[in-house]
Order: C-alpha cells, then structure tokens, then sequence
C-alpha cells in the first residue's frame, strides 16, 4: 500500500483552509452545525499531523 507524503506546508495551507471554511460557515444566518463538527475535526487532524511531523524532525 503506497502511502501520500505531504509536506508540512501542504499541511499548513490545508489547515489555513479549513480555518477559513470554518469562519465562513459560522457567518451565516442558518449555521450548519453538523459541518462545522465536521470541519474542526478535520482542522483538529492537520494539526495533530504538523505536531506530529515537528516532534520527528526535532528528534532527528
């Protein structure tokens, strides 16, 4: 199984992305709460994912 390499700012940018999808679903009159859960789970991930990358590139 080949496994996708991302770069950490693939990551950073992705991570920017859903931020901003975030706020903007949080603007409207009739919020989708269902997709903004969806969304800061997402974010929550990349973030996870940059730590995780961090933590590895300083322990090398």
């Amino acid at each position: 199984m080949e496994v996708e390499e991302i770069s950490v700012e693939t990551l950073r940018i992705q991570h920017a992305h859903l931020d901003a999808a975030i706020k903007e679903e949080e603007a409207h009159v009739w919020k989708n709460c269902i997709r903004i859960e969806e969304l800061k789970k997402e974010k929550l991930r990349k973030k996870d994912e940059l730590l995780r990358r961090t933590l590895q590139a300083t322990t090398m």
